[in-house]
Formats: structure tokens, sequence, C-alpha cells
């Protein structure tokens, strides 16, 4: 999930009608096996009255820019939506994609593994999105 620090910045710059206070980033259900992390990430837009249809297009923009826009099958991410209308103009938006983190954790602490890729330029792996 600390991947996803900037996707809340992102997304206020690209969306001027959203304001800090009226979204939310949280892990609303994961598993835990073999070392990884399975989880979905939802994002809560809180009176929003623009296009949702940009809103998830912003999304898979950012996600593939930061290289997290693929499963664990290397197919692209589906990224689910719902709303709860609050009136003709208004209506609170989630927008739920799966994310997968490696994890290495002691009996004290934990720590976040970057996924690592083949780099001919490099000649070895290198962490994803570093190239």
């Amino acid at each position: 999930m600390i991947a996803l620090i900037g996707l809340k910045t992102f997304l206020q710059d690209k969306l001027p009608n959203m304001t800090a206070d009226k979204c939310h980033l949280f892990i609303v259900n994961g598993t835990q096996a073999k070392g990884y992390m399975d989880y979905t990430v939802r994002l809560l837009f809180l009176d929003y009255r623009s296009d949702p249809i940009e809103v998830i297009m912003l999304i898979r923009s950012w996600l593939k820019s930061q290289h997290l826009h693929l499963d664990t099958t290397g197919n692209d991410l589906q990224i689910s939506f719902s709303s709860e209308i609050i009136d003709t103009d208004t209506f609170d938006l989630e927008v739920d994609f799966p994310q997968r983190d490696k994890i290495v954790m002691d009996e004290d602490s934990y720590h976040i593994c970057p996924e690592l890729v083949w780099s001919d330029s490099k000649g070895g792996f290198i962490p994803k999105g570093s190239e």
C-alpha cells in the first residue's frame, strides 16, 4: 500500500473539484500466504459531482505509470466501482482494485520488498519501475 500514497495527490491535481477530505484510501480485504499480501484497495470519493469514468481512467493511467496495473497473471487489473446516489448531481463513489505486495516478516516487524524485473540494459534484476 505504500506505493499507492501518491495516487491521492495525483487525483487531487487532476480533479480540481476533489478535495483531500473527500477522498479516502483504504485496504478493505486481503489475504497473506507464502510471503505475499494480496489485498483490495478502495478509494472512496465522498459527495462526488463529476464523471466516474474519468476517475477510473485516471486511476488506471497512474497505476500504469507506476507499473502497478497488472495482476498476478500479467493481465490488466480489474477496476470495479459502485456508487450511492445522494441527489441528482451528487454521489459517493467507491473504486476498488486488487494489489499484491511481497512481505518479509519477523516477530517484531515487516518489510515490503519491491517486485524485481529483468533489465537487459543493466544485465540483471532491478526493482520494478526503476528502469
